[in-house]
């Protein structure tokens, strides 16, 4: 996160705003955390239970290095249940964006494509 000396580049004014404009066009998410000042929790995410919430961080995890470097931590097991990490990642992606939030994901998707083709032309 850039401090406040720090300048932002267009694009991610643009970002800001567009967010802050369209954040209410949609059912809330986040509601305030009740422990927690001035944080917030997603309303309609949901686990299975403790095993669930285990096995999703696995597979967060792994996702993640293989992201970083597809040859760490690479071996039989992990690549036999990649199938299911993927699994697992997009499920809770799906619970953490509720029906009528995907207007707000265009938003950072035209941000990232603007970022890209800004890194391009340099």
């Amino acid at each position: 996160m850039k401090s406040k000396n720090e300048s932002m580049n267009p694009n991610e004014e643009k970002l800001i705003k567009d967010l802050r404009f369209h954040g209410n066009d949609h059912t809330p998410t986040l509601v305030t955390h009740p422990w927690f000042k001035d944080k917030f929790q997603p309303t309609f995410f949901y686990l299975d239970g403790h095993a669930d919430l285990l096995l999703t961080v696995r597979a967060l995890i792994y996702l993640s290095m293989r992201a970083i470097n597809p040859e760490l931590g690479s071996d039989d097991i992990m690549d036999r249940n990649e199938e299911e990490f993927i699994h697992q990642a997009m499920t809770i992606a799906n619970r953490l964006m509720p029906v009528g939030e995907e207007a707000l994901m265009d938003h950072l998707n035209l941000f990232y494509r603007e970022e890209n083709k800004a890194k391009e032309e340099d």
